[in-house]
């Protein structure tokens, strides 16, 4: 397995994210997108932006999320190992236009070990298409969320009192194939998808191995990819 600099682990720790280009060739992002059209059509909710368990019920899914090219830079920044435990498919359509509301991912899994999220658009993502957008540095505050609500009843909860300014927010425009790993603690949303578009991404969850909890039986694809040390 490729090893890492120490530098993408210094960037996690300073900005609570770091990026990687070029995880994923266009053709793999072609054949994810394949895969996921058919994930959500079999399985999902109808009307539903959001897809968890994907790995559960999708072999090519569940063989990328092991892949060294994910792997390798996670043990980067998780030095107590690495451990799978779910993925979602999110995406944007041209009936789906709203932005996601800035949040924290460890709001949603309260009394857990800590976890970190690897995001990778199978699309070109741009501001116009509803792209991640992130704030550097906020994993090391705490934050409230508070209830709201979206139309597609996806994300009911947004975090409040934020004080940081709109210059200090990143709008993540990348290539498809790019992935983006960003803590639990990380704030986050995504722009509004304007361009009429679709715009599909996996998100993958880790963790570092350990008993599991109870939180992680609800996760039947789980595994452990790198041995705790």
């Amino acid at each position: 397995m490729k090893n890492f600099p120490s530098s993408l682990a210094a960037r996690y720790a300073r900005d609570g994210f770091c990026i990687l280009p070029d995880v994923l060739t266009p053709a793999e992002c072609d054949a994810l997108k394949t895969e996921a059209c058919r994930v959500l059509t079999e399985h999902a909710q109808p009307g539903s932006s959001v897809h968890v368990h994907v790995a559960a019920v999708s072999a090519p899914f569940r063989t990328f999320a092991a892949d060294p090219r994910i792997v390798g830079p996670l043990s980067a920044v998780m030095p107590h190992g690495v451990m799978f435990l779910s993925d979602k498919i999110v995406y944007k359509s041209p009936d789906k236009k709203f932005p996601t509301p800035w949040h924290i991912d460890c709001f949603y899994w309260r009394n857990t070990r800590p976890k970190l999220s690897v995001w990778i658009p199978l699309d070109d993502a741009t501001a116009a298409n509803g792209t991640l957008t992130v704030v550097p540095g906020s994993h090391k505050k705490d934050w409230r969320m508070v209830k709201m609500g979206l139309p597609s009843g996806d994300f009911q909860y947004e975090v409040t009192g934020g004080d940081w300014r709109e210059g200090d927010v990143v709008t993540c425009a990348i290539k498809r194939g790019t992935a983006i790993i960003f803590s639990d603690r990380l704030v986050h949303g995504s722009t509004p998808n304007t361009a009429g578009q679709d715009r599909y991404a996996i998100i993958g969850t880790y963790q570092a191995p350990a008993l599991d909890e109870p939180f992680d039986l609800d996760f039947p694809a789980r595994k452990i990819l790198v041995p705790a040390a």
